[in-house]
């Protein structure tokens, strides 16, 4: 007999639903920008700034992250350069 499973978090549904959606809604929109731009320092920029956004939708939606951790975050990496 197996155990019986917790039941799912709704926030936590809905903040997976939200980010998945968010991310392709990047996605779709930078890649109609990209078909259209011929310059490939543009386009470099561009996709970072698409992994950016993916990222910080990520940390802070799926896994739970703050404002308060990306600031400790960006800190202890300014600490670690000097």
């Amino acid at each position: 007999m197996s155990e019986p499973r917790p039941p799912i978090e709704v926030r936590w549904l809905y903040r997976r639903i939200f980010t998945y959606g968010a991310c392709g809604a990047n996605f779709v929109g930078l890649s109609a920008i990209i078909l259209r731009l011929d310059d490939p320092v543009a386009l470099k920029w561009l996709g970072l700034a698409l992994i950016g956004a993916n990222v910080v939708l990520g940390t802070l939606y799926l896994a739970g992250a703050t404002v308060t951790d990306w600031a400790k975050l960006v800190a202890a990496g300014r600490r670690d350069r000097t």
